[in-house]
């Protein structure tokens, strides 16, 4: 039986706008289709997915079994994550550089060596969060469900040439959290074979079976009936076939309805309520000294 974790308020998935930063500061993301996808507040619904691919890596569910506080409440940890992934991309430079120096600390105590074995990773092999080809998986699984929601639930289309300039302009907010420009791929073509690798060789060990099912079975304050039964409906729908299956994940019609009804109110919603309150506020910082610049080159 899933464990009783506390209650999540519900405010925390409405974050207030932050800071306005430097006025004129771009920061340090500022391509047009990564903003585009990481702006709509359809993203929170893959983040359950994310976090399980993480952790169906062996040595990432080693990390997070044993040095994650995921057991105290795994869904305040991901939005977290939520609030540390929007400052980088939508915050000036030194918000997102102090944003990211937070999640470096958090994660430079995080190494040891496995404690059972998996097939494919025997006992004893060593683990760290600052790994490039680990810190390469984390940014991967955030990437690729980003734009796999806001495509099935947001109705945003991304031609191939958008879907492109959206990795490419990822890469930026890659940097930011230790993923060198060594281990990236260099086109969406090789990211999408990569991934497609990677996906191919994971495990879903019992270790991440139950952050799975904390993750899914998290509950809200005040109470919001049908929250688990959604979350797991979009996690089944969200995640590549293989790992849906191994996490015992039905896919099922309501996903189809859930899609439906999203994407046929999001042309209708102000954008207020469509996108995350940073986004707005990158726009009018970035936009605050145009104007004066437009007058002096005229």
């Amino acid at each position: 039986m899933p464990r009783r974790l506390p209650r999540v308020p519900l405010s925390a998935a409405f974050p207030p706008a932050p800071a306005p930063g430097v006025p004129g500061d771009p920061g340090v993301c500022p391509g047009e289709q990564f903003r585009r996808v990481t702006a709509e507040r359809a993203t929170v619904l893959g983040g359950p997915a994310a976090i399980l691919m993480q952790v169906a890596h062996p040595l990432v569910a080693e990390g997070v079994a044993v040095h994650s506080d995921y057991a105290a409440g795994p869904a305040r940890r991901l939005l977290g994550t939520l609030q540390a992934a929007l400052t980088v991309t939508f915050g000036d430079t030194e918000q997102a550089h102090a944003a990211a120096r937070h999640v470096g600390r958090a994660h430079a105590p995080v190494r040891g060596t496995t404690r059972a074995d998996v097939p494919g990773t025997p006992a004893g092999t060593p683990y760290r969060a600052n790994d490039p080809d680990l810190a390469l998986w984390v940014h991967a699984t955030l990437v690729w469900t980003a734009r796999r929601v806001v495509e099935r639930y947001a109705g945003l289309r991304l031609s191939p040439q958008e879907r492109e300039r959206h990795w490419q302009e990822s890469k930026p907010f890659a940097r930011m959290f230790a993923v060198p420009d060594r281990v990236l791929p260099g086109s969406v073509a090789q990211f999408e074979e990569y991934f497609a690798d990677t996906v191919h060789g994971l495990v879903v060990t019992d270790a991440a079976r139950a952050i799975a099912a904390d993750i899914l079975t998290q509950r809200t304050a005040p109470p919001l009936p049908g929250v688990a039964a959604l979350s797991r409906t979009v996690t089944a729908d969200v995640l590549p076939a293989r790992l849906a299956d191994a996490y015992g994940l039905r896919r099922t019609p309501a996903a189809r309805v859930v899609r439906g009804l999203l994407v046929r109110s999001r042309p209708v919603l102000p954008r207020r309520l469509a996108q995350w309150p940073h986004a707005e506020v990158a726009r009018r910082r970035v936009q605050t000294l145009q104007p004066r610049a437009s007058t002096l080159q005229g």
